[in-house]
């Protein structure tokens, strides 16, 4: 399971990276992305909740 969030994390980073450049380059080439970077929100958002779901609902005993 670590690992799976590892390789989400990496790859939450990578599309993040990916969608700041072609939102930045977009203009300059007269690209037309808009349904792309939408794509590339919607998937990001989804491993994001995933991610920070385990955290927030993850419960942990105290030993005394």
């Amino acid at each position: 399971m670590e690992k799976i969030k590892k390789v989400s994390k990496y790859v939450l980073n990578t599309l993040n990276m990916i969608n700041a450049l072609l939102i930045v380059l977009a203009p300059i080439w007269s690209w037309e992305i808009d349904n792309v970077t939408k794509t590339i929100v919607g998937v990001t958002g989804v491993l994001s909740t995933y991610l920070i779901g385990g955290k927030l609902f993850e419960v942990k005993e105290e030993v005394e």
